[in-house]
């Protein structure tokens, strides 16, 4: 039976805007890419089971076809006045397409006698009716801009106009001649002169200035034009046929309800099917403030409502045709409408080109590049954007209310004010007002949508827009929460600088040097700063040296930009630091003006932004683009079907002129023998390139060109012998995508050869033909070729995704240029003054490389032009939307290919499902391999015994258990001094049991099977009844057939089998359980030793388990040393060493070095206790059988190596044993279980992956490492001289005058500087003279770090040996361009997915469908849910209860007070800056103070409401508490004067948290919140190991580097002489930032550095420097940053659902049923009782509705709609006491009694299924229920549950399937027995009514037999259950009263035992055919009505009773 659809979540997320009250667009954009073609996810061929138990209230029926329309489809049927009524009615109740799309997503009613009509349906397929043309007929419709009607001659006129066929394709051709336009005007160089004096740019008036001008003005003339016929024809704002007298009706009155239908498929289905319509009159009173408010929000709105009514344009083409008529819904939104006769013209136009387009045999490209249009291979340019503009034409939708005609509105706007400007000399005159300009541009962005696939990507951006915009929410917040703790704490720190004073004149400031104090030239003592009133400030941050100051100035860095001292100044700095570019340097600038430890506040912002919230955008970019594809079966990135591009398998025939010949031949197999030849020779071509030097001979060179040419030649060869491998077949040939490619290659690089082009300068470049070949090496590596292919498999997607991309930095590169042209000077990489000079800094923005420099630049530009605020708005928000939005899209682009198809999750589900039944075989380590007790003959001790062998394994067993379990002394003491003892050890034992949580982890025995659930029922002490008992039985039953069980008990086999074997063995050999042959299990000191430490493979067999009390006390020493380890490493720095012997001489037995003596001999001890215990290699719990074992002896062997060569020479031997000190801090690792876990799950079990993707990402550089050899070998050299005079290498000799300026100041101290040629170093040294240094460069650029300075030397190198020139070679730009985009973009995101892909398996989410994986968001969601603690009952006394609905009532007027405080107290937060003025900071301390006070009465009010106990509950009422009073009483203090520093912080603080409170009160704040705190742990553990890896890297960076001189980039803070310089410094390496600057300074080598005699030097190392930064740069850019975003997405993924039960279960419904759980669950166990269900149940509603009828059907509302409005009192018109029955009968005849029957179906279900899942003498649990609920109401089980789960379920919905049948014999069965009883004493009265006396009566019995006293227990298959009709339980039970009559038809239970027969699992037998099994049991759950239930009778023990008592009931 068919079941309502599911909603997806692509369909849901589109329509949410409209949800949140949008109304601006009437629709989705058109659908002609088909993304939501197939959003329906009924009919997936996948299903395991057909039906639904909980939907098949109604009988089958099919989707129908019909061409619907938005108000009234009438269905033409040829039948009775009946039917025309009945579908009058479902129109009436039809959801109303309010998006103009299909209606297959929308809920539906069912139609009544559905199973009738589509049996008729069925008969006549043809019955679809064909609707008149009524675009045609009505046109138009309405009234535009007030006077142009329907009939206006204008109106119709420019309709007409704009539905003329060429009218879009001439406009869409005038776009891009404005395009045009607009790049030649942009490509002339409009920056300022270098020399140009003068800060403003010389004034312009005019428009009129070139030709291009002219041009823009005409082409904005016809703009105007067309905007004009649009409005006339659809109207500007409000809907045609909404009159403007709307707007003059008062805002404050109440109208009738506007029936307006559901904006989307989840507001249908909760309308119609969830919550019940409130159809009847409510009980009228007077308007609440919060309801007149409401009417004023509609009545605002309400002018700008759309009319339901617009006709959609019918499908034009027979694609168009022949989709509407297939049951898969498409839309018919976009086309235009035409004739019959033009449609079949149409019709064989289109046959005709799909033949052309589509052959037989389709080539390679009709494959790979599909786009969404089967008929087409290609669609059209701009196809789509045509048709969209028709269809919105000829819709009739308003101007403003759609997204491409505002933006067009807004381009056209922005024109005429640019124009109007220009022409009054406003624009450009002293001011600059570019920003209109720049919006006229947007005219220019419709050609986004030049392809489908760009189109489809807008669109898949816009179905993300909802989610995106709530996470763009969430980190505004949190972004204005880090500005405002910004401004109180860092408030005015940048104007501190080191000033030099001068004897005459202002001192001199140095800039870029922050300070927070000096030394006194009087004192030599460290002074505090001086403040800019002259006063002394406070000592902190850099100390000025001896003649310098650190003065406060009154200006700011980067022309007052970078500060903390506004909150706009300061929002900018916080988006700079979230960027995680540029922001190190406000770190570091911010230490020297403040303190050490201001970094915490960068790093945490760092941590939060950029690692987790920045994150949520990538997790809603991949999860809804995830969802997009599962829904639609098609790209997100292109709307191509996603079948992957796979060649055809080569059959062994083909056709050849009607003939078929073999299709191999000879030569083809000679081939496949020799294919690894030219793999071999692509490898040799890619050598040989690589070994071009820069100084090579002419021999190298000549064996370059030759080899070249006859590698050349021999692939030509090859060609030739694949084209005649394909003979006679040839054409087949250019059917595989790999043929072409080779084909188009060979040719190429033939081509290259010719001597003109191989001599010129271009031939460089063009060797990327010959480096491409090297593809083939990478697909021959193992497990390269999947990769390869997975990463650009769909290439469709990723070429769709760069065009997008490089479409859109085009599109921002003209508004740019447009915006800041003509006011930045020449000489700056950056100057806008070209098209293509924006495009670079825009790509820069988007690469985030740098983009500070580009902000300030342009920013500091345009502060003299007022137009600052517009440059930063423009940089930053480009910056903000390239980096979080469109970079994440290649992620989703790459992620795509990594995912399993939606059709095929379920049948691997399955194939994973039997893998995991079946016995799994262990392969032999290699240990046990290597054992030598395996080849020595065997010498036991013991006599042996032949025992049979059904005895061997329980006895091994019962051996086993004796040698396992521990004996337990005293355990028959009393249970009371048992009790005692816990009490007084209780804390003691817990600490215990944390400590060994802590090390070894929960000890848990994991899931509970039923088998357990089912004894432990048993064994309660609650007194039995019936009810339970019949319970008991149905989990007997469930629990036989859970698998959870079997495989348990299967499992305890196993493991006992091979226990025992291993016991058989200790005792064949006697001497293996014996370590070093010495210690047998008997030894003292081994068991003392075993009682310390935990066996490494598994329980001892024959020893004693590990103490719980000893062992955790022990790994606790241990972690104590491992802390004291690295706390000493800590202190004792090689610099400190140093100056430690250098004050105490030199001398063995320093402090340190018994330190480290002691923590080696403390790790050793461990380990000789660990080998004691249970040996080394060869025992049964060997040492080394643990891989944790394992990594501590190698910490062990490094600690020992570093303490013994310590102790024997001072010092130390060499950096490489003094970098051994770093393995301690992995031993953190190894000692806390949760690390362990961490580590494993997370890095080892994907490293594999890892390494994949490394090893690709290396293979695919190194072609472009060979290009870049080729390209710039030798070039880039230039002198370090760059004066004037300096033109090519032989100017660059002698020396120069160096003017270096001091920093920050106009003072010049010149010095001489040697010329040198050599390469360059901006910031980082490299050249591409060598294969190795090329590859090196590379390799950094890829980390998109350093690449913007690479690009501005290569794009000014003029030739070999010539100086370069700036911007002489723009070209040149393109190698890194491309490199950037495909290199570095493609394999960092290639890392990023692979992390997400190894979550997503470690998880087991990869291979769940969409259903599924949002009932596990849905769980985690429920189960995240507590219920809330306030009181049963109100208060009764005035006060206290007040304060109680104060409390209770979250949507009422006092706490919307509250909120709005708070809101309020945010933005007072805000105003604060660093300038003091008195009379607003007077204000806003008051503010706050006021803020305060009500904050914490509000907290009493609560407090005292709810009492203490309810109150404490909630973790944010304690945060209030917390919060409100130490807030209150801190500024109290301020206020009063007392204040110190330690207040002054506190009282910041408070009055920030308060903020918090907003994160509290608003809906999608909280859920995040509480997302972020449920998965918190897992957060923590991945820190937590991250922080582990940090101290590890820092202490070998310390040791390594602490005594390297400084290069460029070391200042005082930037180093690693300390651990906390190392830690902080690692913290910004790992955002990439500067880490290859400091791996070249560290790479220092002689004569660069000093060697003294005694060894000592300051020299770095080129090996350790190379290592130890890529290894760090690898491992926490690469592996653990993006870790945190496989965290982040993989978490917060349940956030983000917008369909399915996560959807409907909102904040309210939550809270209304927490309030009714309050009311009937037990405040003591916090359990429902089960005589509470039904009253439970009763009070439910909303989403979790379960009522048999609805409330407007509840007898208190029939009875008032029944009521005469005059009270009469006429029996002979049905009018009794004032009641009409006439109403009464109307209202009871409306019932939809389908429905009812489908409610009182669920309602049976659900009371049943809670019966037993209740726990006895308990009740169910709070999260139980609701996911009881979720069930029933909120998913479809067959399509929602894994297969595990499933099978499960459908156990669980036979039994109850059971209990509601026998409920329903019951009923039927005691209702016949009342209604005989009835009939009985009726017939008694009437017959002593009649009685004669003395005449005796004679009274016939007509009473059946009692059924036979036999019972058939409903856990045997194909049987009813019995039960006693005294069962108070059931939902149908009677009043007991009526239970004591003589005659009774109940069957008492038996004395007798009941004979349980155990049935075979379904589950247990599953074998491939599971998905029949399943149909079959779903199948039996029907919940369908009496008829279905009759038929389930059938065969039972009841049929033949019931059928009688029906005959009988007749008479």
């Amino acid at each position: 039976m068919a079941s309502l659809p599911g909603q997806s979540s692509a369909s849901l997320i589109s329509t949410h805007n409209r949800e949140s009250g949008d109304t601006t667009d009437s629709t989705r954009d058109d659908d002609e890419a088909h993304l939501t073609a197939n959003m329906s996810r009924q009919g997936a061929g996948s299903d395991w089971s057909g039906v639904d138990a909980e939907r098949s209230g109604v009988s089958p029926g099919s989707r129908r076809r019909t061409v619907r329309y938005s108000d009234s489809p009438l269905k033409k049927t040829g039948t009775t006045l009946k039917t025309m009524s009945r579908n009058l009615q479902r129109a009436s109740l039809r959801v109303v397409n309010f998006g103009n799309g299909g209606l297959e997503d929308h809920a539906r009613l069912d139609d009544l006698d559905e199973g009738k009509r589509e049996r008729e349906e069925d008969e006549d397929v043809h019955e679809d009716e064909v609707l008149p043309d009524l675009s045609k007929s009505m046109p138009i419709r309405g009234r535009t801009l007030g006077f142009f009607g329907p009939r206006s001659r204008v109106r119709l006129a420019m309709y007409k106009f704009l539905l003329f066929p060429w009218t879009e394709p001439i406009i869409l051709l005038l776009i891009i001649v404005n395009a045009v336009v607009l790049t030649i005007q942009a490509s002339r160089n409009h920056a300022l002169p270098e020399d140009f004096k003068d800060d403003r740019p010389p004034p312009l008036t005019g428009y009129f200035h070139r030709w291009e001008d002219y041009a823009l003005f005409g082409l904005f003339c016809l703009f105007t034009l067309e905007s004009f016929a649009r409005i006339c024809v659809s109207g500007f704002l409000l809907d045609p046929e909404v009159p403007v007298s709307t707007f003059f009706s008062s805002p404050f009155a109440s109208y009738p309800d506007i029936h307006r239908p559901p904006n989307t498929a989840v507001e249908a289905s909760f309308n119609l099917n969830r919550t019940p319509s409130h159809a009847g009159p409510p009980l009228r009173r007077g308007a609440t403030i919060t309801q007149r408010l409401r009417n004023f929000r509609q009545n605002l709105a309400r002018p700008f409502m759309l009319a339901h009514n617009k006709v959609p344009p019918q499908p034009t083409s027979a694609d168009a045709i022949s989709k509407s008529a297939t049951p898969s819904r498409a839309r018919s939104d976009t086309v235009q409408s035409k004739s019959p006769m033009i449609e079949k013209v149409m019709e064989g136009a289109q046959a005709a080109h799909a033949h052309m387009r589509n052959p037989s045999e389709p080539t390679f490209f009709a494959k790979a590049l599909r786009s969404d249009n089967p008929s087409d291979t290609l669609a059209l340019p701009f196809r789509l954007s045509v048709a969209d503009s028709k269809g919105q034409t000829q819709r009739n939708l308003p101007y403003l209310r759609h997204s491409w005609t505002r933006i067009d509105f807004l381009a056209i706007v922005g024109f005429w004010v640019a124009f109007g400007l220009a022409m009054a000399g406003i624009e450009h005159g002293k001011y600059h007002i570019g920003v209109f300009r720049a919006l006229s541009v947007l005219r220019t962005a419709r050609l986004l949508a030049i392809t489908s696939g760009t189109t489809t990507i807008m669109r898949s951006l816009k179905t993300a827009r909802p989610l995106l915009a709530s996470v763009a929410y969430f980190v505004l917040f949190a972004m204005i929460l880090f500005s405002i703790i910004g401004i109180q704490s860092f408030g005015g720190s940048f104007r501190r600088t080191c000033q030099i004073a001068q004897s005459q004149g202002d001192p001199i400031q140095l800039g870029s040097q922050f300070c927070g104090g000096y030394i006194d030239p009087n004192t030599l003592e460290e002074a505090p700063y001086i403040n800019a009133d002259g006063t002394n400030a406070t000592i902190k941050g850099y100390i000025c040296p001896l003649g310098q100051t650190c003065k406060e100035s009154g200006t700011n860095p980067q022309e007052n930009i970078q500060s903390f001292d506004a909150i706009y100044f300061a929002a900018l700095q916080v988006i700079i630091v979230s960027s995680a570019n540029g922001w190190s340097p406000l770190m570091y600038q911010m230490m020297d003006s403040e303190f050490f430890v201001s970094c915490v506040f960068f790093i945490i912002c760092i941590v939060v932004l950029n690692f987790w919230l920045i994150n949520l955008f990538v997790a809603v970019i991949t999860n809804t683009f995830s969802a997009i594809r599962s829904d639609t079966k098609k790209s997100a990135f292109g709307a191509a079907p996603l079948a992957p591009v796979v060649d055809e398998q080569e059959e062994g025939w083909s056709m050849v002129d009607g003939r078929r010949v073999a299709g191999r031949n000879r030569l083809r197999d000679i081939y496949e023998n020799i294919r690894w030849c030219w793999v071999g020779f692509a490898l040799l071509s890619v050598v040989l390139q690589a070994t071009r030097t820069v100084n090579m001979s002419d021999l190298h060179q000549e064996i370059l060109d030759k080899g070249e040419l006859a590698l050349t030649i021999t692939f030509d060869v090859e060609i030739v012998i694949r084209v005649l491998a394909y003979l006679p077949d040839w054409r087949k040939f250019f059917f595989r995508g790999q043929n072409l490619l080779d084909l188009f290659l060979a040719i190429g690089t033939t081509v290259i050869q010719i001597p003109a082009i191989h001599n010129s300068k271009v031939y460089p470049w063009l060797t990327f033909l010959q480096l491409m070949r090297f593809y083939r090496v990478i697909l021959e590596i193992p497990r390269m070729k999947p990769l390869l292919l997975a990463v650009f498999g769909n290439m469709y997607g990723l070429a769709n995704m760069s065009l997008f991309l490089i479409e859109i930095n085009l599109l921002v590169s003209l508004v740019a240029v447009q915006l800041l042209s003509g006011d930045v000077k020449e000489g700056e990489p950056v100057d806008f003054g070209t098209l293509y000079n924006a495009f670079i800094a825009i790509y820069q923005i988007f690469s985030s490389e740098n983009w500070t420099d580009v902000l300030y630049q342009a920013a500091k530009a345009e502060i003299p032009l007022r137009q600052s605020i517009v440059t930063i708005f423009f940089i930053a928000g480009w910056m903000f939307f390239a980096n979080y939005i469109v970079l994440q899209m290649f992620i989703a682009v790459i992620n795509e290919n990594f995912d399993v198809a939606e059709e095929s999750k379920r049948s691997r589900q399955a194939s994973h499902y039997w893998a995991s039944h079946r016995p799994q075989q262990v392969r032999a380590g290699w240990l046990r391999k290597l054992n030598p007790y395996r080849w020595l003959k065997a010498q036991p001790k013991a006599i042996e015994v032949e025992l049979p062998s059904n005895l061997v394994l329980p006895m091994q067993k019962a051996l086993v258990q004796d040698y396992t379990l521990p004996k337990r002394e005293g355990s028959v003491k009393d249970a009371s001094v048992k009790r005692q003892g816990s009490l007084r050890n209780y804390s003691a034992k817990s600490t215990l049991r944390k400590l060994q949580r802590l090390f070894a982890g929960e000890i848990t025995a994991g899931d509970v099977p039923m088998t357990t659930l089912r004894n432990t029922r048993r064994d309660s002490t609650v007194p039995a009844d019936a009810i339970d008992e019949e319970t008991e039985r149905h989990l007997e039953v469930l629990a036989a057939l859970n698998n959870d069980t079997v495989d348990v008990e299967e499992l305890n086999d196993a493991m006992y089998e091979r226990r025992a074997q291993k016991a058989d063995f200790i005792r064949d050999h006697p001497t293996y359980d014996k370590t070093f042959w010495i210690f047998s299990q008997k030894n003292w000191l081994r068991r003392m030793c075993q009682k310390l430490v935990a066996p490494a493979g598994g329980d001892r067999i024959f020893g004693i388990p590990h103490s719980p009390i000893a062992h955790p006390i022990f790994q606790l020493i241990l972690l104590l040393t491992v802390v004291a380890g690295i706390v000493v490493e800590s202190i004792a720095t090689p610099l400190y060493r140093r100056q430690f012997y250098k004050d105490n001489g030199l001398f063995r037995g320093t402090w340190f070095d018994i330190a480290e003596g002691s923590f080696a001999l403390m790790l050793l001890l461990e380990f000789i206790i660990k080998i004691v215990a249970d040996g080394f290699s060869f025992t049964p719990n060997a040492y080394v059988r643990s891989i944790w074992n394992v990594l501590d002896f190698f910490i062990l062997a490094g600690v020992l190596i570093n303490s013994v060569t310590g102790l024997i020479f001072i010092g130390g031997l060499s950096r490489i044993t003094r970098s051994l000190k770093a393995l301690r801090a992995l031993r953190l690792i190894t000692l806390v279980e949760k690390m362990r876990s961490t580590f494993e799950s997370l890095i080892i079990s994907g490293i594999v992956r890892i390494l994949d993707a490394a090893l690709l990402a290396i293979l695919y550089m190194i072609p472009y490492a060979v290009w870049g050899l080729n390209i710039f070998a030798g070039i880039t050299n230039q002198c370090n001289d760059t004066g004037s005079g300096i033109n090519s290498i032989s100017d660059c000799v002698n020396e120069f005058s160096n003017n270096a300026a001091l920093d920050g100041t106009n003072i010049n101290l010149p010095y001489l500087v040697p010329r040198v040629w050599d390469n360059p170093q901006p910031s980082t040294k490299f050249s591409f003279d060598t294969f190795r240094q090329s590859l090196l460069i590379l390799f950094e650029i890829v980390s998109l770090e350093g690449w913007i300075d690479v690009l501005g030397v290569v794009m000014g190198v003029r030739g070999e040996g010539l100086q370069p020139v700036n911007n002489a070679s723009v070209v040149n730009s393109i190698f890194f361009l491309i490199y950037n985009l495909l290199g570095g973009v493609v394999i960092f995101t290639l890392f990023v997915s692979i992390i997400i892909g190894n979550f997503t398996s470690k998880t087991g989410s990869a291979l769940l469908t969409q259903p599924q994986r949002e009932w596990i968001d849905l769980q985690k969601l429920i189960k995240r849910q507590r219920p809330s603690k306030r009181p049963k009952r109100r208060p009764t006394w005035a006060v206290r209860r007040w304060c109680f609905d104060r409390a209770v009532h979250k949507h009422g007027w006092w706490s919307r007070m509250m909120t709005t405080l708070f809101a309020l107290h945010i933005i007072a937060l805000m105003t604060q800056t660093f300038s003091q003025e008195k009379l607003l900071d007077d204000i806003r301390e008051g503010f706050f103070i006021a803020i305060s006070v009500t904050y914490c009465v509000d907290v009493l009010v609560r407090l005292y409401g709810l009492g203490w106990t309810s109150y404490t509950a909630n973790g944010w009422n304690m945060f209030d508490v917390v919060v409100a009073f130490g807030s209150f009483f801190t500024q109290l203090i301020v206020h009063l004067g007392a204040s110190s520093f330690l207040i002054d912080q506190l009282q910041k603080l408070f009055i920030t948290c308060i903020a918090l409170k907003l994160v509290q009160r608003v809906n999608s704040l909280n859920k995040l919140f509480k997302t972020a705190v449920g998965s918190l742990p897992v957060i923590l553990s991945l820190l937590t190991l991250w922080v582990i890896l940090f101290i590890f890297f820092a202490i070998l960076y310390v040791e390594v580097f602490s005594l390297t001189k400084f290069g460029t980039g070391e200042t005082r803070n930037m180093n690693y002489t300390s651990m906390a310089n190392a830690l902080v410094m690692l913290a910004f390496m790992t955002t990439g930032e500067g880490w290859n600057q400091f791996m070249h300074d560290y790479a220092s080598d002689y004569p660069r550095c000093t060697i003294s005699s005694d060894g000592d030097t300051d020299c770095g190392s080129v090996g350790w420097a190379f290592v130890l930064f890529i290894a760090w740069n690898l491992l926490s850019m690469y592996i653990f940053a993006n870790l945190f975003t496989g965290v982040v997405v993989e978490s917060f993924y349940y956030v983000f659902q917008m369909s399915g039960g996560a959807k409907s279960i909102t904040r309210e419904e939550m809270r209304a049923f927490k309030k009714v759980w309050a009311e009937f669950a037990n405040p003591r166990t916090g359990y429902l009782e089960r005589h509470n269900f039904v009253r439970f149940f009763g009070r439910l509603s909303g989403i979790f509705e379960v009522k048999i009828y609805p409330t407007e059907h509840s007898i208190p509302r029939i009875m008032a709609m029944s009521r005469d409005p005059h009270n009469r009192h006429s029996p002979s018109e049905k009018i009794i006491d004032g009641f009409d029955f006439n109403r009464t009968e109307a209202v009871l005849g409306g019932l939809d009694r389908p429905a009812m029957k489908r409610r009182k179906n669920l309602y049976n279900r659900l009371y049943h299924e809670a019966r037993i899942s209740h726990e006895p003498g308990k009740g169910i649990s709070f999260t139980n229920m609701l996911l009881l609920l979720a069930h029933h109401k909120l998913i479809v089980d067959r399509e929602a549950l894994v297969l595990k789960d499933l099978v499960v379920r459908t156990e669980t919905n036979k039994l109850v399937t059971d209990l509601v049948d026998f409920d329903r014999v019951q009923s039927l069965l005691l209702m016949i027995l009342y209604r005989r009883r009835y009939v009985a004493q009726r017939d008694q009265a009437r017959m002593q009514y009649f009685e004669q006396p003395g005449v005796p009566a004679i009274m016939i019995d007509d009473t059946p037999a009692t059924p036979p006293l036999t019972t058939r227990d409903i856990t045997s298959p194909f049987q009813t259950p019995v039960h006693r009709a005294t069962d108070m339980g059931t939902p149908m039970s009677m009043t007991p009263g009526l239970t004591s009559a003589d005659i009774s038809l109940t069957v008492d239970t038996p004395s007798r035992p009941l004979q349980r027969r155990q049935r075979t699992s379904d589950a247990s037998m599953l074998s491939i055919d599971a998905g029949s099994r399943l149909d079959g049991s779903m199948l039996r759950d029907s919940r369908a009505s009496d008829d279905d239930f009759m038929s389930s009778m059938n065969g039972s023990m009841w049929n033949d009773m019931m059928l009688e008592a029906a005959e009988e009931d007749k008479d």
